[in-house]
Formats: C-alpha cells, structure tokens, sequence
C-alpha cells in the first residue's frame, strides 16, 4: 500500500541529525528520497562511535536514514553542477542542512533553485537561522538547548544540564518533516516556489511554550527541585520516586483526592499537608521526601497496581531493558527488525504514526554510501558510458 507522500520526490544535502531525521520521517511516509553525500566519506553519523558499529555501520546513522537513496557526488566538481540542476528539475523538495550561504556559493540558493523549478518546496535547516548575529555560527543541538533555556529546566536545582538525548534536533526535525508537508498541500492548491525554515533554536523554544509563556508573563524564572526529578512548573507528587526495586512516576493529583492518595500509600492526614496547589508547590520537596519514605517499602509492582486501582495517574519508570519487554510497546510494534546489506538484521524504531488508509512503512533499509549513485543518474538520462567518466573523473 503507498504511503500518502508517495510520488513525492526529495533531493537531500543533509548530514548529522535534524534533517536526516526530518527526511527520514517523509520517507515513512513514501516519499523518494536522494541524499546527496561526499565520495568516501559521506554523512558524518556513518563513522561515530565506530566501537560500537554493526560491520561497520554506524547505528546512529542506522537509526534516521532508512528509506533513502544515496548518491555520492562531489559537489566541487564542475559535471556535478548539471547533475544537480537535474535533480531539481525533477524534484518536488530540496532540503539543506549545510550551514547559511554554502548552497548558494554552489549555484544552488534559493533564488538559482526556483529558476530551475518554479514549484519546488526549498527547505533549510540551520542552527539558528539564515540571518542574524548567529547566522554564521556552526549550530549544533547542545547549543540550541543552552540558548534557549532549555537546560534549566533538567534535573534538579544547580547547575544547568542537557537533555537525555538531542531534543533540540529531534523537535526540529519533526517541524521540518510538519512544514515541508503544509507546503506540499499548498503546492497541490497551484502555490508556487516557496522557502521553508527552521533552526534548532526556535524549535527550542518553540519546544518550552508553556514554561516560556510563564516567564514571559510573571517574569518568575523557573525553579527546579532540589532532590528529585519533576518539570519546574509541577507540584507535588508529580515526580519519580524510588521502590524497593525501582522507580515509578507520579503524576497529577487533584487536590481534593489527596486524603484517598494517602491513605492508599499509608500516610495519614496528608491532606493537610497538602492543603492548595500553592503549597504543594512550594513545598514540594519536603513533600517528597514524606512520599518517597513510603513508597521505597514497597516494590513497584504492588504499589502501581494499588494506585492504578483507583484512576491515580502513574507508572513505571523503565530503562531500555524494561521498554523491549513492554506489553504496550510489544502490543504497538514500535521496534522493528530490517535486513541492511551489511549490517545485517537490525532493530530500530519505526514510525510511531498510525494511519489506516496509508500507512507508513520502511520499505528500504539505511543505503551504503553511494549506493545508489548509478541507478539515480540513470534515470535522469546519463549513459552508462557518462557514468564511467564520471568514475574516473572523481565527480562520484
């Protein structure tokens, strides 16, 4: 069954993260997607921690380029202006995540493109921004979360920490993917040749809304707890608090059912404690350690069953051992296995959308570097004799 970007063709300059990412997520949903890369170097991600490489294969390159085409070419070379120029002619998207100005250097900016192609959709991925004090600046997620704030707002109070994975890139990505997709819809409306930009910090910021919308209206910075994990506008319980064998999460509890919530957990009058959503803010890390001294008598099980019961919001805390084996995880087939010509069998994360007419689907796994540099120039009307010039002229 075709995916419902399926006949939609994307030529990719992307390396690192947030656009391969972004590129990946249109290939799920059956978008052609070409990625242009260096001759024998190609993405960044394909040689990062080789120790841990399946046959070579880089798993973080693995993990957001399935469903690609790549082409290796040299872009210095003066035969690969005319194969590009090519490839955009028969393109519906470009996306970049070269840094500001380097496309343009080539004869590929913005203005060059649409000549080529009147409706192509032409997307950039910055650090932060095409202009601007920063425009020239490498960008690179831990920047785009210590710029906008984000790492504020992890952990416990003291000094500033990053998120557990590349949120800033990740986020960016998923808007990238959600603009080049309105920008689709406007095409298919008669819309003509249109620009389309994101950068890692708005995203960022874009990604902190409510906190942001906070400050920006009580001007009160956010503020952290001091001895547990929770999100700096929560009040108690909301939180994670250790078992006998573990970790559960704690979420929302209506004030007017925090006499039921201890006596489930053995704490008797902790409503008065707890009397407003004031004090249960301000208080929350006395709160804490008062609930946390209950709940490490118990193993989570137990405990989670009890509360779960009676509609209190709550869960485990799993690590990645405990995701692979749960129920829900194994009931929603989120982890998928491909067959990579090298790397062999893989597991990776599939697409997490469900779609009952046009679902989205790995149809290829994660392309060796150039693999498919002869098969793309074929089919944009080079012989297999241009081909071999091109070989022995190092253009791929």
């Amino acid at each position: 069954m075709a995916g419902p970007l399926s006949g939609i063709k994307v030529l990719g300059f992307t390396h690192f993260a947030q656009a391969p990412f972004a590129l990946q997520l249109l290939g799920d949903f059956g978008a052609d997607i070409i990625n242009i890369e260096r001759p024998g170097v190609g993405d960044f991600n394909r040689n990062q921690y080789k120790s841990d490489a399946v046959n070579g294969e880089g798993l973080y390159f693995l993990a957001m380029n399935r469903n690609k085409r790549s082409v290796a070419l040299n872009l210095k070379a003066p035969e690969s202006k005319e194969i590009v120029t090519k490839l955009i002619k028969q393109s519906d998207v470009l996306v970049s995540n070269f840094r500001p100005g380097v496309l343009e250097k080539l004869g590929f900016g913005f203005e060059d493109v649409k000549k080529i192609n009147p409706t192509i959709i032409y997307a950039e991925a910055t650090g932060y921004g095409s202009s601007g004090p920063y425009a020239d600046r490498p960008g690179q997620d831990l920047m785009g979360q210590s710029l906008s704030g984000y790492t504020y707002l992890v952990g416990h109070d003291g000094p500033p920490q990053t998120g557990g994975t590349f949120v800033a890139d990740m986020y960016s990505a998923i808007l990238l993917a959600a603009s080049i997709s309105a920008a689709l819809v406007n095409k298919l409306k008669g819309g003509k040749a249109q620009k389309v930009e994101v950068n890692l910090l708005n995203s960022a910021l874009h990604l902190q809304s409510q906190e942001l919308t906070h400050y920006l209206n009580t001007g009160i910075l956010p503020s952290r707890p001091k001895n547990y994990s929770s999100q700096v506008q929560s009040w108690a319980p909301y939180g994670i608090y250790p078992t006998k064998d573990g970790y559960i999460c704690l979420s929302v509890v209506a004030k007017e059912r925090i006499a039921e919530f201890g006596q489930l957990l053995g704490i008797d009058g902790l409503e008065k404690l707890m009397p407003d959503e004031d004090t249960m803010f301000k208080n929350r890390d006395e709160l804490f350690e008062i609930i946390s001294a209950r709940t490490k008598l118990e193993d989570s099980a137990t405990l989670l069953e009890r509360l779960q019961a009676h509609d209190f919001w709550c869960s485990r805390v799993n690590n990645y051992a405990d995701v692979e084996k749960d129920p829900q995880v194994l009931h929603n087939q989120i982890i998928k296995e491909i067959d990579h010509p090298r790397a062999g069998k893989i597991r990776v994360v599939g697409c997490p959308v469900y779609m009952s007419e046009t679902p989205p689907e790995i149809r290829s796994a994660p392309p060796l570097l150039g693999e498919h540099t002869e098969e793309v120039l074929m089919e944009i009307g080079y012989s297999k004799e241009q081909i071999e010039t091109f070989k022995k002229n190092n253009v791929i």
